[in-house]
């Protein structure tokens, strides 16, 4: 039937055909979100696949505004956000012509901007410098002005210290799977292999903030990649369902999410927490304001790519269950990139024997061994550019 659709509009002269394909074909504009901190402010425009952009800027009125070329508005980014900060009154997404979608930022003044289109996934960032900013910016400028002694650009430094977070411990078994293993003892054990491996080929310092069979609350986990003041705050954990059948890997950021499944898996892990899930979304309300969210979104699917690839090469295809957003407690309050890796299914027949398995936690260890590599290679290029 549908070939038999196609067909007919294929002989009708295409055009039915050309639009039908050219709309899936467009990026879609999916959600526009926004984060301060220190007076800077960052939109995020997520998009479907890459664009073709142009910005602009307008003094009267004070506003920026980007055209995404070949792309359509998603239902959900429909709505104005209003910002009200002090720098941005907010910001509006529009239909402007059947191939191009227009994003308005109504400032409260003028304001250089920078843009940048990133991947995995795939957003367009707009960061705006607060006055503050602005300032340092333009004496720096002014000290370029007077004649100085050149010196060597210094070299940019890679990741300096991580820290990683065996989930569970001590009274907290986490889920336990087929033949009796234990969450708790899975995690410890790749967590342990990747830090020798960072150690040895990185030359990064590597914590865990357990290296014993000891319970650690889940707040104080976190606490430790702070007062490390760490680059990176990884927590390992391995999945469990009551469907003996669910199997495969995901990897979470920390961000509010309406889906149900996540939110379940969440209160999982979230069950030892004194505060409850009500509690995270408050505290929420300003810790989403940070500007290290795009680089915990990247981290993850650095990670999440990795294992997919490399475990799926050496063991056989690993189902991906995709990178995704939830209410970790584990992750509130980080103030560094932060993910948390459900590394397969701890119920599932072969992937609970196949954890429980040396060779295989190896394999898992050098797969996220190199994610991080990969991230940190993506980072560099960012600051050198």
């Amino acid at each position: 039937m549908v070939l038999r659709v196609a067909l007919a509009l294929l002989l009708a002269g295409g055009a039915g055909w050309t639009a039908a394909m050219g709309q899936s074909a467009r990026a879609v504009l999916s959600q526009i979100r926004y984060s301060s901190l220190e007076g800077a402010t960052r939109v995020t425009i997520e998009l479907s696949s890459e664009v073709r952009y142009e910005t602009h800027a307008l003094n009267l009125p004070p506003r920026i505004y980007v055209d995404l070329m070949g792309s359509r508005l998603g239902a959900d980014a429909k709505q104005p956000i209003s910002i009200q900060n002090g720098l941005l009154r907010q910001v509006r997404a529009a239909q402007f012509s059947p191939e191009v979608v227009r994003v308005v930022l109504d400032m409260n003044g003028q304001s250089s901007y920078q843009a940048a289109l990133l991947s995995d996934p795939y957003r367009l960032v707009i960061d705006i410098p607060g006055q503050e900013n602005r300032d340092k910016v333009i004496l720096a400028e002014r000290k370029e002005l007077v004649p100085q002694a050149k010196t060597a650009k210094p070299p940019v430094t890679g990741l300096r210290k991580i820290v990683l977070d065996p989930g569970h411990g001590g009274k907290d078994p986490g889920a336990v799977g087929v033949n009796g293993i234990a969450e708790k003892d899975i995690v410890l054990a790749v967590a342990k292999k990747l830090a020798l491996k960072l150690k040895k080929e990185l030359g990064v310092e590597v914590v865990l903030t357990r290296s014993d069979d000891s319970f650690v609350e889940l707040k104080d986990r976190t606490a430790v990649a702070n007062a490390e003041q760490a680059d990176l705050f990884i927590s390992l954990h391995v999945n469990a369902s009551p469907n003996p059948e669910a199997r495969g890997i995901e990897t979470y950021y920390l961000d509010n999410t309406t889906d149900e499944a996540a939110n379940r898996l969440a209160a999982r892990e979230n069950s030892v927490a004194r505060n409850s899930v009500t509690d995270i979304q408050f505290i929420l309300s300003d810790m989403i304001q940070n500007l290290k969210l795009e680089d915990s979104i990247t981290l993850a699917n650095r990670l999440h790519a990795s294992v997919v690839s490399q475990v799926g090469r050496r063991y056989g295809e690993v189902k991906d269950l995709g990178v995704k957003k939830a209410l970790f407690y584990v992750l509130v309050g980080a103030r560094m990139p932060s993910v948390l890796v459900e590394m397969f299914f701890v119920t599932h027949r072969s992937e609970g024997r196949a954890l429980g398995k040396e060779a295989y936690q190896d394999g898992i260890a050098e797969a996220l061994f190199d994610g991080i590599k990969r991230y940190q290679e993506s980072t560099q290029v960012v600051k050198n550019l």
